[in-house]
């Protein structure tokens, strides 16, 4: 089939990026916003992604769905779609491009079966597709991703990586427990340094023994509690993932902890439009240890 209109469920940071690269490659993009945030319609609208105001008009419209959404919401938005699939009697091919484990997306593709549409794993790894220029990567997999090929080199860069329902979303899972869990692990080592008023002495250390992980460090501290509140999802779906792997998820239930205190600072009702740019690391450990000690006095 020929790909001309594309729906995106939810035009968010990553959803939004999509939309731009996309339409800037020739195709229509559509979505429902219809109980949507102010902030979603707004990017929304920076993309110009047209509003259908229904599930079941975008199901009739679309020649293929892309569900991009926080990882805790990828089971009910395809229930959801299916739902409307059904009521539409329309049921165009549906992406799972969330951050999920193999048996969470194994789930939701239960849930379009239901509506006897073509179900595909994807997972996206690399930031939205306007910052990467078209390199951002979305792996696939199940027993036939050829409708998706189309978008290959047209906003994404589209992999294949086999015909087994749960390899995209695996692949995605090893790739962020490396990545953000690393960022976890290190938000965890300098909240317990800052607590400890060993921060500068800690960082003249990394200065002299290990300057990327501190310039990685500065990068990415102040900016975690942005995404914190999808991210502490993602933790939970790698847990997991690892566990469905006999491997322990202890790692990241740590994680997931570091990201519930990240979302507890001020700086999680912030936005990428919005950050305070000019915040120090100092400053946003502050936040950090402040956002644990409400955790102890609690506990106390």
């Amino acid at each position: 089939m020929t790909v001309q209109t594309l729906a995106i469920l939810m035009p968010g940071d990553m959803g939004h990026g999509c939309a731009i690269a996309f339409r800037e490659n020739g195709f229509r993009v559509v979505t429902n916003l219809s109980g949507r945030s102010d902030r979603t319609k707004g990017l929304a609208a920076k993309a110009q992604i047209e509003d259908l105001g229904s599930f079941e008009e975008v199901a009739t419209q679309a020649d293929l769905v892309l569900s991009i959404l926080p990882p805790e919401n990828a089971i009910d938005q395809g229930r959801v779609f299916a739902d409307a699939m059904i009521a539409a009697g329309s049921a165009p091919p549906y992406v799972d491009c969330n951050a999920i484990a193999p048996s969470t997306t194994e789930k939701v593709g239960a849930e379009i079966a239901r509506a006897g549409a073509l179900y595909i794993d994807g997972g996206i790894i690399g930031n939205n597709p306007v910052v990467e220029n078209g390199g951002t990567r979305l792996y696939v997999s199940g027993p036939d991703t050829s409708v998706v090929q189309e978008l290959d080199g047209k906003g994404m860069v589209i992999r294949n990586i086999g015909e087994e329902v749960g390899r995209a979303s695996g692949i995605k899972m090893v790739y962020a427990s490396s990545t953000k869990g690393t960022f976890s692990l290190h938000s965890a080592v300098l909240t317990t340094a800052h607590a400890m008023g060993l921060t500068e002495d800690y960082l003249e250390e990394l200065r002299q023994s290990q300057p990327a992980m501190l310039t990685a460090m500065e990068r990415m501290i102040p900016r975690i509690p942005l995404d914190a509140a999808r991210w502490l999802g993602e933790m939970h779906e790698i847990s997991a993932t690892f566990a469905d792997a006999g491997v322990t998820p202890k790692f990241h239930q740590g994680a997931a902890d570091m990201m519930a205190l990240a979302d507890r600072t001020p700086i999680s009702a912030e936005t990428r439009e919005t950050v305070d740019t000019s915040r120090t690391l100092s400053q946003a450990l502050d936040m950090y240890v402040a956002a644990r000690s409400d955790v102890k006095d609690a506990a106390d």
